[in-house]
């Protein structure tokens, strides 16, 4: 421990004795340090760190879906089924169910729409986590007609003012007084973001009570998210084997129709630990983020190993003596490593400054769409980290430098020449290794950023489908109590439309229950003369001029026209996948389909273009439009689903839209003053929040390979300027013998491209096996997309030769007289 001391203390007069080389090598390893743990800080909370419950590993999530059924994998559970699975397992400790819903929230200031979640008395129990104030309702309130609200700490702050006197009192949700009884800790989130389902957090949290509508919705209303706590003991996998069976008996329940509708659709539950649902959609890209900033962190070790072996060279004569004095070649390298780890703590310290303020600009830049954790801290784990990486990277860019030292000849270094010696070949082939490693590392972060850039471009260049300029949307949900009869809300659709199409600046609107890229209402049909259904197929009802709205384009046939009413034959649109898939080599038109639960058929009328219905990345599922007008009383009734009162109006304008918003907003509060208007959003807007995860993986993974061309570029140009100045005497020689300038700048660029082009040739070995990882990142681009790398080496090996060509310069304008007496 002395000895360590005393290095140390000797590392840090020798760094103080050369500020500019220790201020450079701090900032690059600093560089490297401060991006590893912003990262690693992301890594940390999205998917090493426990959920936010205790003993949270025991948590499972339980999917209902079915074999042979595309889209119904996985999905939610019905009520019935989940009611069969709760009863005949005995895995868990207790199973609850939640489901997202929105609530028109009134009183105690200007309506609103707030995001809540109906959840099972048993969920809270699952999660347990104790409410801050008041208590969470149990079992015996988890029935229809116990209105009791468990409030969450931001809503009970921002509307309610914190008034601790909230508990026993009462709020309107959807026009019915609903009891507080709790209020949830601050940090309290659920559900947790996911976007496979049921994953909004919400606002405030009611019981589940299912109805007895629901209790019997045999073969419908998928749409339940399912946890459980295993038993102390139980593993996922018993779970999973007790729940094929259970699968089976549910099955076995199913009405006779139902199964044969099904066909060979056979139920399954999956039972997955409920950490790595969340983190799944984070993982791939979080991982990617994470091999970035480790090359980049390779290469600042090389950076600054090139740099401690170009500053050797002058302290060969100091270790000589030290050797001549008894110094053992350990007792060097120990001193040489002290200094390369006083330099990784100092470069490590000044990076946990960058990496606090970088994790916090990281998650600005993340767009709402990723589920990121919202802010990231320095925990030990982290700290942990930190220290790790310094003690490696010392090594890393120490051990060479070290090793090369301590092996110098003593003799040699002890000579009065040897001052100024030339380097030996031994050194600069170890120089060259470093700067060919460099640009190995930065081609295999530019072609993935490259590949992920590419893949950017195609999708902001593919076709959505519909025409999202000039376009306004809003949703506009009726409460149940007040809009209970279908009349009353096709009315208030009707008059509401009619009035905003009157706006100036309207060219045409109209309403429709979900919007593109956004869609959420799927179904099965069946088609007139088949037996059995067809896959899930997406469904719109539409009033109004919707289609003409958001610019779909009609195909064939005709648009619903207002004497598609109820009463009248029903018609159905469908769209150019939906008619090749369910009438592959037939047309469409004139053809019947149905829904399994309705006596009637629907004639289809007209063929549409397709539109993306999720992600520009995804391809569209096939798509069903129905006229509103003629959607059953019985379907707009429904009190468990609202998406008939739940309709979005959309607006085309002359020009900005948004400008529209309040004289909107004006026309459906004076049809009704207690109706909140949610959801505003322009179509461009959607849009781009559905590129807006692929802009950010290619944003950050194009600044870490920016960084690491840089570094690089550094790196070869240290060298080839470190290599001209210890060959001052030899290019003197040469010029006295007639060597003309350029054959010195073909001498200079010649030894640096060899270095570059090593670099490049490794590095595209290593691309081609790497990026693979990166397929299920990509859209419209190849893994080993040849203009990717064509490009990136060409741009590499540019940028290569102009670092290259400053030194050359200098070594061109070499007077050899001056040279000659060099020595």
């Amino acid at each position: 421990m002395n000895t360590f001391i005393q290095d140390t203390r000797y590392a840090l007069r020798m760094l103080m004795k050369a500020p500019g080389f220790t201020a450079i090598a701090v900032l690059t390893l600093a560089l490297g340090i401060g991006a590893n743990t912003a990262i690693f800080s992301l890594v940390d909370a999205g998917l090493l760190h426990p959920l936010p419950f205790p003993h949270s590993s025991r948590i499972a999530i339980i999917w209902e879906g079915f074999f042979a059924l595309p889209g119904f994998e996985k999905a939610g559970a019905s009520a019935p089924d989940l009611m069969i699975y709760e009863r005949e397992q005995k895995s868990f400790e207790a199973v609850g169910a939640f489901q997202n819903q929105r609530y028109n929230l009134s009183g105690g200031g200007e309506p609103e729409r707030v995001e809540g979640a109906r959840v099972s008395a048993e969920t809270f129990s699952i999660l347990g986590v104790k409410p801050v104030l008041g208590r969470v309702y149990t079992e015996q309130e988890d029935k229809p007609g116990s209105d009791v609200v468990v409030l969450s700490y931001g809503l009970w702050r921002q509307r309610y003012g914190g008034n601790r006197n909230i508990i026993g009192s009462t709020i309107t949700l959807d026009r019915v007084p609903y009891t507080v009884v709790g209020v949830m800790p601050k940090n309290f989130t659920f559900p947790l973001r996911d976007p496979a389902g049921n994953g909004n957090p919400a606002a405030l949290w009611v019981p589940m009570a299912f109805t007895p509508q629901e209790l019997q919705g045999w073969g419908d209303m998928f749409n339940n998210s399912v946890l459980g706590r295993l038993k102390p003991g139980v593993t996922f996998a018993q779970a999973q084997s007790e729940a094929n069976l259970i699968a089976q008996r549910i099955e076995s329940e199913y009405p006779e129709a139902l199964r044969k509708m099904m066909g060979n659709a056979r139920v399954q539950l999956s039972i997955l630990p409920f950490r790595e649902e969340i983190s799944g959609p984070v993982q791939r890209p979080l991982l990617v983020l994470m091999a970035a900033v480790a090359f980049v962190l390779l290469i600042a070790c090389a950076n600054v190993a090139t740099l401690l072996l170009s500053r050797a060279a002058a302290r060969q004569r100091e270790i000589a003596v030290r050797a001549a004095l008894g110094a053992s070649r350990l007792r060097l390298i120990r001193q040489m490593l002290t200094e390369s780890f006083v330099l990784a703590l100092a470069g490590g310290a000044l990076g946990i400054l960058a990496a606090a303020w970088g994790g916090s600009a990281l998650l600005g830049l993340a767009p709402a769409s990723i589920p990121l954790p919202h802010e990231t801290s320095m925990s030990y784990g982290v700290l942990a980290f930190m220290i790790g990486i310094c003690c490696v990277t010392s090594v890393l860019f120490g051990l060479a430098p070290a090793l090369q030292v301590s092996t110098g000849s003593l003799q040699g270094s002890l000579q009065e020449g040897g001052r100024s010696g030339m380097a030996s070949r031994a050194r600069h082939r170890t120089q060259g290794f470093f700067v060919a490693a460099e640009f190995a590392l930065a081609l295999v972060l530019l072609i993935g950023a490259g590949l992920l850039i590419r893949s950017f471009v195609k999708l902001v260049e593919t076709n959505p489908g519909f025409r999202p300029e000039h376009v306004l949307t809003m949703n506009i949900p009726l409460p149940q109590r007040g809009y209970s009869k279908a009349a009353d809300v096709r009315a208030f659709y009707q008059e509401l439309l009619d009035r905003v199409q009157n706006l100036p600046g309207v060219k045409s609107a109209g309403i429709s229950n979900d919007l593109p890229m956004s869609h959420r209402e799927t179904d099965m049909f069946q088609i007139e003369g088949r037996s059995g259904s067809t896959p899930p197929i997406r469904v719109t009802w539409v009033l109004g001029d919707y289609l003409q709205t958001m610019g779909i384009p009609l195909l064939r046939g005709r648009e619903f026209t207002p004497e598609d009413r109820a009463g009248s034959q029903p018609v159905a649109l469908v769209s150019a996948q939906a008619a090749k898939t369910l009438w592959p080599g037939q047309d469409a038109l004139g053809e019947r389909i149905g829904h399994p639960s309705e006596k009637s058929w629907m004639n289809v009328v007209g063929i549409v273009g397709d539109v993306k219905d999720g992600p520009m990345s995804q391809n569209p599922m096939p798509h069903i439009y129905l006229a509103y007008p003629q959607l059953t009383d019985k379907l707009i009734e429904n009190k468990v689903i609202d998406e008939a009162r739940s309709m979005n109006i959309a607006l085309r304008t002359s020009s900005s839209p948004t400008g529209l918003i309040s004289a909107v907003a004006g026309i459906v509060h004076s049809l009704d003053a207690s109706i909140p208007v949610a959801r505003v959003h322009t179509m461009e807007q959607v849009v781009q929040s559905s590129v807006a995860a692929p802009k950010f993986n290619a944003l950050l993974l194009g600044i870490f390979a920016g960084v690491a061309l840089f570094l690089a570029a550094i790196g070869i140009y240290g060298v080839i300027s470190y290599t001209v100045a210890q060959q001052t005497h030899e290019i003197g020689v040469r010029m006295a013998l007639g060597a003309q300038r350029s054959d010195v700048l073909h001498l200079v660029l010649a030894h640096g491209a060899k270095l570059a082009l090593a670099g490049i040739g490794i590095g595209v070995a290593v691309a081609l096996a790497l990026t693979r990882l990166m397929a299920s990142l990509l859209y419209g681009v190849s893994t080993m997309d040849p203009l990717t790398f064509v490009l990136v080496a060409a741009v590499l090996t540019g940028i290569a030769l102009l670092a290259c060509y400053l030194p050359a310069r200098r070594a061109m304008k070499v007077d050899p007289m001056v040279a000659l007496r060099y020595e």
